[in-house]
């Protein structure tokens, strides 16, 4: 199968420092090429696969993600779009799978290319899309009657895990309002557990008026600033901890914890339920109190577990199945 990859345009792909769905693009299109497929990824410059990568040069991969709050922080995708269409003029492709925010080129052309697009984020007001996928079930379900969705993998193969843990939990998440590091931070003074937290911040205000005071009060809490991958901090740690107080689609750190042999605590927002088996692989939680008896029931947890579980259910290969399914419903003239 000849597959045409359109990645997002804010990084490179695989990222240099943040992005997560970039490693998600990367590591379903190295999935992709090893069942034999011919994959070519549109992505910004330094981008990489282990098929063919076409490069489009206006875009710069060390402009830093930044949380998109209003309209003016998106880039334009023309340039992305205008590469498409120059690409599939001159060559032939059997499927297009976009994972950009604008979607132009599908949007534009429907007929010229059996098309599935992915969305990581919830829907914005307005937003409809045909072959629409979702990250998750609940990603699904917000995003409209008959979206599909896949969950995420990782390249497990390539992923080392241990299952002798250290006593501290670990909370990996930008420092904002919306990760709420307040309230792990909380749970951890009940509780008499160690916890970092590691993750830029993102609003200097709710860091300084109460996550660096709650650190000066509580001498087993550490923060370890912004970290540059995620593997060697999630290897030992006794648990990822996740306080979204918003809706999370399907978090990518997840899973890399389950991958790490790790066990998570993590509010039950969004996609997170299809992520933590609850008592298995980890708790999941709706307010402080669960929050502390999970920090103080964790060694009820089998790491084994955690990494079996990323075995059955969360590799890259699993992954790319599911979208190859979808890629041949497209290719059927399947539309959802």
């Amino acid at each position: 199968m000849r597959i045409l990859v359109v990645s997002v345009v804010y990084n490179s792909t695989p990222p240099i420092g943040y992005g997560g769905i970039q490693r998600v693009v990367h590591s379903l299109v190295e999935a992709l090429v090893e069942f034999g497929h011919e994959v070519t990824l549109v992505a910004p410059p330094r981008s990489r696969c282990s098929g063919r990568t076409v490069e489009v040069a206006a875009y710069d991969p060390d402009r830093p993600w930044v949380r998109i709050r209003r309209e003016g922080d998106l880039l334009s995708e023309e340039p992305l779009y205008e590469t498409l269409v120059e690409l599939t003029r001159r060559e032939q492709f059997d499927v297009i799978h976009d994972w950009s925010f604008q979607n132009l080129f599908p949007v534009r052309h429907p007929d010229v290319l059996p098309a599935v697009i992915s969305t990581c984020i919830p829907p914005p007001p307005g937003f409809s899309r045909s072959n629409l996928v979702a990250s998750s079930k609940a990603h699904a379900e917000l995003c409209g009657e008959g979206t599909r969705y896949v969950h995420y993998g990782l390249p497990l193969d390539d992923w080392e895990y241990t299952l002798s843990k250290s006593d501290e939990l670990v909370h990996i998440a930008k420092i904002a309002r919306y990760k709420a590091q307040h309230l792990a931070i909380m749970a951890a003074r009940r509780s008499g557990r160690k916890l970092a937290l590691a993750g830029n911040v993102e609003e200097p205000l709710y860091y300084n008026a109460l996550v660096r005071p709650l650190l000066w009060m509580s001498r087993h809490v550490s923060y370890l600033g912004e970290i540059s991958g995620t593997e060697d901090c999630l290897r030992e740690a006794a648990a990822l901890v996740q306080t979204p107080r918003w809706f999370d689609a399907f978090p990518l750190v997840i899973l890399e914890a389950l991958a790490s042999a790790t066990p998570v605590i993590a509010f039950a927002e969004g996609g997170v339920p299809e992520q933590v088996i609850h008592g298995e692989t980890g708790f999941l939680c709706h307010d402080l109190s669960s929050l502390t008896e999970a920090f103080e029931r964790l060694p009820e947890i089998d790491p084994q577990k955690c990494r079996d579980d990323a075995e059955r259910r969360f590799s890259s290969r699993r992954m790319a199945e599911d979208y190859l399914d979808l890629y041949r419903r497209a290719m059927a003239g399947d539309n959802w």
